[in-house]
């Protein structure tokens, strides 16, 4: 996967909260040690262990490279459905989903009115409004194995 790629997804991990900047810099140094002459973008994120996640995340905005708008938003799903699979915890993989509507392309419309479907059935179903609880997981695991 291109290192733009990775980058956005990271990227996007941190601004829905499901990366820390300790986890942004792993993958830096990782880099780093593979690469041989690694992007001067990646050396900073590299050092950025006192940085704010906006700090970060502007950083992984400059990674050069082409980067098709819909990869980075399919790969973080596909590591939320990994992190479903392990935990099994609906509750936080909602919160992520949600967090992620505001940062999708409109060329992901359809990737954002499921979340959005989702989510919200997820919540109705949880608070007793609407809907059943073990339906709306299962919609979630369906449509999350899709970018897996």
């Amino acid at each position: 996967m291109e290192i733009k790629v990775q980058a956005e997804i990271y990227r996007l991990g941190l601004f829905i909260g499901f990366f820390k900047v300790k986890h942004v810099i792993k993958w830096a140094d990782q880099l780093i040690e593979k690469l041989n002459q690694p992007p001067y973008e990646i050396l900073e994120i590299s050092l950025s262990s006192n940085a704010t996640i906006a700090s970060v995340c502007s950083k992984l905005t400059d990674v050069k490279g082409e980067c098709d708008e819909a990869r980075p938003i399919q790969g973080i799903l596909s590591l939320l459905n990994d992190e479903l699979i392990q935990t099994s915890d609906v509750t936080d993989i909602c919160t992520y989903m949600y967090r992620l509507v505001g940062h999708i392309p409109e060329s992901c419309d359809d990737i954002e009115r499921s979340i959005i479907n989702l989510t919200d059935g997820w919540e109705m179903a949880t608070s007793g409004y609407y809907g059943d609880v073990e339906e709306a997981r299962s919609e979630i695991y369906e449509f999350l194995k899709e970018f897996n």
